[in-house]
C-alpha cells in the first residue's frame, strides 16, 4: 500500500462513521451464503448504521478481509492466488450462464 493510498478498511470505516462515501460500478456475481447467527447480527448493525444495502456491506467486508489475508500471505502465494483468480473470473465472464450482471453498488 503506497503512502498516499487508502486501505478498503479506511473506506468502509469512513462510510460508517459518515465521514466518506464509496461507490462500485462494475461486473457482479450472484453467490449464495450463509451467515453465522453472530456475524449476521454484527452485519445488519454495520448495515444499518452506515445506511446502505446489507449486499453492499457484506462486499466491503470481504474486500477488507481479502486485502488483510493477500497482505499476510507469502508473496509468491498471493501471486498465485491473484492468477487462479484471474483464470476463475476469465471463465465465469465468458460463460453465457455465470449469472453475471454490471451494477453500481
Amino acid at each position: 500500500m503506497g503512502q498516499f493510498s487508502i486501505s478498503a478498511l479506511d473506506h468502509f470505516v469512513n462510510e460508517i462513521q459518515h465521514t466518506g462515501e464509496s461507490k462500485f460500478v462494475g461486473t457482479t456475481f450472484p453467490v449464495q451464503t450463509r451467515l453465522q447467527g453472530n456475524i449476521y447480527g454484527l452485519v445488519e448493525a454495520l448495515t444499518q448504521r452506515a445506511g446502505t444495502s446489507r449486499n453492499k456491506v457484506v462486499n466491503q467486508l470481504i474486500e477488507v478481509g481479502l486485502e488483510a489475508t493477500f497482505d499476510a500471505l507469502p508473496e509468491e502465494v498471493a501471486i498465485e492466488l491473484r492468477r487462479v483468480s484471474s483464470q476463475i473470473l476469465y471463465e465465469a465472464m465468458s460463460d453465457k450462464d455465470s449469472g453475471l450482471e454490471t451494477e453500481t453498488m
